[in-house]
């Protein structure tokens, strides 16, 4: 079983640079460095567990097989809860200043949501027999999770980077307005001298 285990792994590896191409990530790693954390560190948490498995790929009993589910769950909560947050602020926060459909951003979560929601948490029902089952389907929704967690990074750097372009380019613009206005104040003052405009 442990076979199997890493091959899900090194599928994961693989497909993640699929998933990438889809949303949009190859044209943001050009634009926003920062990208390459989310796409470079998915693929190596899944390798660096693979070789985990193939060193010390040993099926547990049954009881600390299902054990471990409780640790993905916790996880799994912690990154619903993470991305919902970012998702209702985003929303809020691109209405009132961006003004216009995140359409990148959303597709981030919108692949985080399916990766947690859509394929690690459905249930799929093991024989209490049988502890290989459980080993294989936890390292399943670990790889599953891993995608939700980095994604929702992603989308987050695309918001922030959004953030940063809009409100960069309002402060330079209020900053060109008021360096007008204080040269034009000067300009007066200077046409028609101290009190004499009164």
């Amino acid at each position: 079983m442990s076979e199997i285990a890493i091959v899900i792994y090194l599928a994961a590896a693989a497909l993640w640079v699929i998933v990438w191409w889809r949303g949009n990530g190859f044209a943001y790693l050009r634009r926003d460095p920062l990208m390459w954390l989310p796409f470079l560190l998915c693929p190596a948490y899944l390798l660096a567990n693979a070789t985990m498995v193939a060193v010390f790929g040993d099926i547990g009993s049954v009881k600390y097989e299902e054990s471990r589910f409780v640790f993905i769950g916790e996880r799994a909560h912690i990154a619903v809860s993470a991305t919902s947050s970012v998702l209702i602020v985003a929303t809020i926060v691109y209405g009132l200043t961006v003004k216009q459909l995140p359409v990148d951003f959303i597709r981030f979560m919108a692949y985080a949501f399916v990766a947690i929601l859509g394929v690690m948490a459905p249930i799929l029902w093991i024989p209490l027999e049988t502890p290989a089952m459980f080993y294989v389907l936890r390292h399943f929704q670990t790889a599953a999770l891993l995608y939700g967690l980095f994604l929702c990074v992603a989308g987050i750097v695309v918001l922030l980077g959004d953030l940063i372009r809009v409100g960069g380019a309002k402060v330079t613009a209020d900053a060109a307005i008021d360096t007008e206005h204080a040269a034009a104040s000067a300009s007066d003052e200077s046409k028609t001298g101290p009190g004499k405009g009164e």
